[in-house]
């Protein structure tokens, strides 16, 4: 049992060390995949989407992270209101973790090319830790007769809220709003400490030359228990259709990445994050995969946004006041051949 836990708490040492201390796993995808930061982002491009993603960190050292995600969101009714939902299953040697979400996002048009994004989500949450890999645990030990692991499950909410004026996005998310103290239960079940997370993000795309545009990405995180953690990253794209940039992320890592939309509406990402300084230097490099698809993607410009419906919506207007104009003009018509 004393084994145990010593395995237990050097994998927890290490993944506080490189900045894993962080309630979720790491991903990249947002550079490209914007829900994938916050729900609050869910109809930002004006397409409904589905993205696929693996990850691997620490490749160096055995029984390292593994993650793979699903995310996925939808137009509901007229471009206003949005469906979005996560899984994603997160392994590190003895200890797994699986989340589930669902959430809703309305999208007020405030002004032309201005809109403001409201969200509101719920997560389910499961923590497990598998005793059946555990190195120095005593099969005879009375605790662990007809256990092979400990599984913790809660629930969860978040809220969000996004301003997006034409390629520039500001916004606000609590990813948590609930936070929850540290139990054991009778030695059946440990119920995992979640912390009340605070997340504040902006991005935008200039535009550089005709075929050259700049996104520059900067996400912030605080939870009440952890110092601030940042990501910044500046991002090339040819044509609105290739990609590539490169990545900071506090705790000691600098991340590349190159992707493209392959075909319309298919869309493929390759990150890796290099280590660097202390323990960080010996674990190893993070190797990411995104394939994601666009529903309703009409050409190759991935970063272009989907304005079909509030041009439809425009011109709609623009006819229906005219023809309330005709009879106006003929009563005036008649008036003056009098």
């Amino acid at each position: 049992m004393k084994s145990t836990r010593i395995h237990i708490i050097l994998l927890l040492l290490l993944l506080s060390v490189t900045g894993f201390s962080q309630q979720f796993p790491l991903t990249t995808q947002y550079l490209f995949n914007p829900y994938a930061l916050t729900p609050a982002m869910a109809g930002v491009t004006g397409y409904s989407e589905v993205f696929l993603n693996y990850r691997s960190d620490w490749t160096g050292i055995d029984g390292h992270p593994q993650t793979a995600r699903f995310n996925a969101s939808g137009n509901i009714y007229k471009h206003k209101m949005w469906l979005g939902g996560e899984m994603y299953l997160d392994n590190t040697d003895i200890l797994s973790r699986f989340k589930a979400s669902l959430s809703y996002t309305y999208k007020l048009k405030v002004q032309n090319d201005q809109f403001i994004h409201f969200a509101v989500w719920g997560s389910f949450y499961q923590n497990v830790i598998n005793y059946t890999n555990a190195i120095g645990v005593d099969p005879n030990d009375p605790l662990f007769k007809d256990i092979t692991s400990l599984v913790a499950s809660k629930f969860n909410a978040g809220f969000g809220l996004n301003y997006s004026w034409r390629k520039m996005n500001v916004g606000f998310s609590i990813p948590t709003l609930f936070a929850s103290r540290q139990e054991v239960i009778d030695g059946q079940g440990v119920s995992f400490n979640m912390r009340q997370e605070f997340l504040f993000h902006l991005s935008n795309i200039f535009t550089l030359s005709k075929n050259w545009d700049m996104q520059t990405y900067g996400v912030f995180r605080k939870t009440t228990t952890e110092p601030l953690n940042y990501e910044l990253s500046v991002m090339f794209i040819f044509v609105q259709r290739f990609w590539t940039g490169i990545l900071y992320r506090t705790g000691g890592a600098v991340g590349v990445n190159l992707g493209g939309n392959l075909v319309r509406g298919l869309a493929f990402n390759y990150s890796y994050e290099v280590p660097i300084g202390g323990i960080n230097a010996h674990s190893g490099g993070s190797h990411e995969f995104t394939l994601g698809w666009r529903f309703g993607a009409k050409n190759n410009k991935f970063f272009e946004n989907n304005k079909t419906y509030f041009s439809k919506e425009r011109k709609v207007r623009k006819t229906n006041t005219n023809n309330n104009y005709p009879p106006i003009y003929d009563f005036q018509y008649r008036k003056n051949k009098r």
